[in-house]
């Protein structure tokens, strides 16, 4: 044990000076001045060394030896290759991304899309009737198409219609509002209309229906060549009844003010139905003589309501046949067209304008039509 002590109080004596010289440097250290900055190397990127990351203008001021310059010189002209291979790289990488988010924008943003395309076509053959189709079984073909029936066969669910909206009424907005914007019809209508033809005729290929054949018996099959060619021309009269009416009334803003007053009327009815059924329920209820004629009176104003909102609706019914140089032989789908327009339109003149230019393009769709019936016709 006794020769143990020597090296034990060597090693503490060496222990204590170590730690004292320990401090000391790091005291003097931290007295240094670290307020002094200077320019970032200049190997590092504008935008940041990854290219994506920003850097400070200024960085904490340290020692810089001619060796470390030397190895910096020696190394900048790596590290500037390094950078600009990698900056490159990035690029190609973002311009991609954005390639590929362009391409996303430009489909949420598309109104027509090929399936709204292919379910136009298909409401046009399906509403084909031919001769001694079922279950109608008409002596002659025709088409059941409408205004009133295409706008509820596709504003229910869109049905191929894709812009970006939160729900269906926004939706239905969105749509009108690009539709019906300054020069969009046209340029859908150029983009589109020969494709949209030749889907009507690929769906009269593909289409089936039942016909009958007389004493209770009926059969499945195809449409004949002729039946085709009928389809084409029998589906244009329904886009020329509709170009006429939309042209009678953007013609002519007197209808368009017209339909303001029947949308009061018509809300005063509803108001004046409201009362009405209160009334008569306390009638029912009471069976006073008090709440009886309070029934009546409310009965009478809501009948004198109807008469007038009905008298509105037959007299823009009649101006729009008066104006009408086309098929406008359907009072209530001429009447639906207007109340359409007005909602679509509310004074809005540019969108009056689009649908005086839409009006046009459906009698040049229907043109088409018949052309194609005739080209169908003549390969038979």
């Amino acid at each position: 044990m006794k020769n143990l002590k020597l090296p034990i109080i060597i090693f503490v004596i060496v222990f204590v000076i170590s730690t004292a010289a320990f401090i000391f440097f790091i005291n003097r250290d931290s007295e240094k001045n670290i307020t002094d900055k200077v320019d970032a190397p200049s190997w590092i990127h504008e935008n940041g060394s990854s290219g994506r990351l920003p850097i400070s203008a200024k960085v904490v001021n340290q020692p810089v030896t001619t060796q470390q310059n030397a190895t910096a010189n020696n190394t900048s002209t790596t590290s500037n290759a390094n950078n600009n291979a990698l900056s490159k790289s990035l690029n190609i990488k973002k311009n991609k991304t954005s390639n590929l988010a362009a391409k996303v924008t430009k489909i949420k943003d598309s109104i027509i899309t090929n399936l709204f395309l292919e379910n136009l076509a298909g409401y046009v053959a399906d509403n084909y009737q031919p001769t001694n189709s079922l279950p109608y079984n008409p002596a002659h073909g025709y088409s059941s198409a409408s205004f009133k029936g295409i706008n509820t066969y596709f504003g229910l669910n869109l049905m191929g219609l894709m812009p970006e909206a939160d729900n269906i009424i926004s939706a239905r907005k969105s749509i009108w509002k690009n539709i019906l914007s300054q020069g969009m019809l046209s340029k859908e209508y150029e983009k589109y209309h020969e494709s949209f033809m030749d889907l009507i005729e690929e769906k009269g290929i593909t289409a089936e229906k039942k016909f009958a054949l007389g004493e209770g018996r009926s059969e499945v099959r195809s449409f004949t060549a002729k039946e085709r060619a009928e389809m084409f021309s029998v589906s244009a009269a329904p886009l020329r009844h509709v170009a006429a009416v939309l042209t009678s009334i953007a013609e002519n803003p007197d209808i368009i003010q017209a339909m303001d007053g029947y949308i009061k009327a018509e809300k005063r009815v509803e108001s004046a139905n409201a009362v009405f059924q209160s009334e008569l329920a306390k009638s029912n209820y009471s069976q006073s003589v008090v709440a009886k004629n309070k029934a009546s009176h409310a009965g009478k104003i809501l009948k004198d309501a109807i008469t007038v909102r009905e008298k509105i609706k037959a007299g823009i019914s009649n101006k729009i046949k008066s104006f009408c140089t086309g098929p406008c032989d359907t009072p209530e789908d001429s009447f639906y067209i207007a109340k359409w327009v007005f909602r679509r339109a509310k004074g809005n003149q540019s969108r009056i304008e689009s649908i005086l230019s839409g009006s046009k393009l459906l009698s040049k769709l229907a043109n088409q039509m018949e052309i194609r019936a005739e080209a169908i016709r003549n390969n038979m």
